[in-house]
């Protein structure tokens, strides 16, 4: 069995916060392929790598439609298609939201109950800062028990 401690690092939150901020939110796609990759190789449905690739794409489309608008041309339409291309982004985004955070639960094996299960509501508001949140929260908690039972023999 795969211990917890070999698919997920420890990250500095203040560290992600900040990526995610000044990144434009890029970071946060970044973030959400780089933990994809991680659960995907430790679960027996992995997230395919088409719905990746696709909201990946989706949400650059929509990223770059806005940066052009902004700084160049000014055209309605291509506002509106990337308002439009932003809406579908979004479904993406959450889409891929929850299949991450039911992968995590999954691999961590905790319940509803459990101090370290990923909230649905924490999980969407605020995705990858949550997650790593919960992830340091996991491994910290594991590592003071491996040192106890190495102290303990």
């Amino acid at each position: 069995m795969v211990h917890i401690n070999d698919i997920f690092e420890t990250k500095s939150v203040k560290r992600t916060i900040a990526l995610c901020v000044f990144t434009f939110g890029i970071y946060v796609i970044y973030r959400l392929f780089l933990l994809t990759r991680q659960v995907n190789r430790n679960v027996k449905e992995p997230i395919s790598s088409w719905f990746v690739a696709s909201a990946v794409s989706v949400h650059l489309i929509s990223l770059f439609g806005l940066i052009i608008y902004f700084t160049a041309i000014g055209n309605p339409d291509l506002l509106l298609f990337s308002k439009l291309m932003h809406l579908v982004s979004s479904i993406f985004h959450i889409t891929w939201l929850i299949k991450i955070r039911n992968r995590i639960n999954l691999l961590t094996g905790v319940g509803e109950r459990s101090k370290f299960w990923l909230n649905p509501v924490l999980s969407s508001f605020l995705h990858v800062i949550y997650f790593q949140y919960k992830i340091n929260q996991l491994l910290q908690i594991n590592s003071e028990q491996q040192q106890a039972e190495c102290h303990s023999i």
